[in-house]
């Protein structure tokens, strides 16, 4: 049975094997993005965060996106997440290009869409895939493609949870099905690799690919502005590009996760933050307990660079302490009549601590 990542050579093969094999693709030279994510040097392992993000894409009206057809954009990136080397899917469809794009005089332009989480990245390879087809509205292949996008987007990938992960395969099913369908037309496409350990510079990049005969394109009047492709002699003077399909997209850098509400080890803080307030001993006991399991959890956590982790550590301490310190002023400002359930709860708190003496 092939792997996944069999099944995806499979797709890129069935691809470019197609008469838009010859379509322009190519990265954007560092001296040519100016502003909005243009920053950045090399990614260093396990001190930076990288997320796949479509910043424009481009549909000319004259296809008749929309109306016969349906833009399907297959995303596809491979890294190592914790201790394996995983595959991720993510597709662009109708749905999620309606909800986010904008008219334009000649087209539709989607903008600005993350299609991968935000992921510390702990070395190797990158391998990057990015497919625009065009799927006729026909013998309901519409509501096929609606199924697979609506899947897709079911799981949040800023985590790679087993789920996300199991529903990847079965996603990939759906894509094939979709591409193997004569109404499916491959339009552009563009697959990277990029390996620091065989001297690749690995470093926050932005990437096209156009609708346009690759001998036809002239790269070195390609701008990127603001995140915006723009074509022109110089920055300052060229205007934005619109005279094709297209479709850019980069590998952003972060140093700073802010959605760590989102992370498995988030509840346990919940609960530790909640124990810490209370007065009772036997509350800030467990409060203890419960922050060593966090301290644990979130220095071991795939999903945090080694500086974020220690962030959070030390911010999580110091709100512990400030709660703690707070809730043992109040317990002496205002002692309360202790109830039966807190008695009880009082009374095996002190039991267990006697397990912890010598006998």
């Amino acid at each position: 049975m092939p792997t996944i990542m069999e099944r995806i050579k499979d797709i890129w093969d069935s691809a470019v094997s197609a008469p838009a094999k010859t379509r322009a693709n190519f990265a954007i030279a560092p001296a040519r993005v100016v502003g909005g994510g243009a920053a950045g040097g090399p990614f260093r392992d396990k001190q930076h965060y990288f997320q796949i993000v479509i910043n424009q894409m481009y549909l000319a009206y004259e296809r008749e996106w929309f109306v016969r057809y349906d833009p399907l954009a297959f995303v596809i990136s491979s890294y190592i997440y914790d201790t394996r080397q995983e595959v991720v899917p993510f597709v662009v469809g109708p749905a999620l290009l309606k909800e986010h794009a904008e008219k334009a005089p000649t087209g539709m332009v989607f903008q600005d869409t993350p299609v991968s989480g935000m992921h510390p990245y702990q070395g190797g390879a990158l391998t990057l895939t990015v497919i625009l087809n065009r799927l006729a509205r026909e013998n309901n292949a519409d509501k096929l493609l609606k199924v697979v996008e609506k899947m897709s987007t079911t799981f949040s990938p800023s985590v790679l949870s087993s789920g996300y992960l199991t529903m990847s395969a079965t996603l990939i099913d759906g894509v094939e099905a979709i591409l193997g369908l004569d109404e499916t037309t491959p339009i552009i496409g563009y697959r990277v690799t990029i390996n620091p350990d065989t001297g690749a510079d690995f470093r926050p990049s932005h990437f096209v690919i156009i609708d346009e005969d690759e001998r036809a394109v002239d790269r070195d009047k390609f701008w990127v502005v603001g995140n915006r492709l723009h074509y022109g002699d110089a920055a300052a003077s060229a205007r934005p590009y619109s005279e094709n399909d297209f479709v850019l997209f980069s590998i952003t850098q972060g140093t700073k996760r802010t959605d760590e509400r989102t992370l498995p080890f988030y509840p346990t803080w919940e609960t530790a933050r909640d124990l810490a307030a209370r007065p009772e001993p036997h509350y800030w006991n467990e409060a203890k307990a419960n922050f060593n399991t966090l301290k644990r959890s979130v220095i071991k956590s795939p999903d945090l660079t080694q500086p974020d982790a220690a962030r959070l550590m030390t911010a999580y301490l110091e709100e512990l302490k400030k709660r703690r310190e707070e809730a043992a002023l109040e317990g002496e400002l205002a002692p309360k009549e202790v109830g039966g359930d807190e008695k009880q709860f009082m009374s095996i708190a002190q039991e267990l601590d006697r397990l912890d003496r010598p006998f």
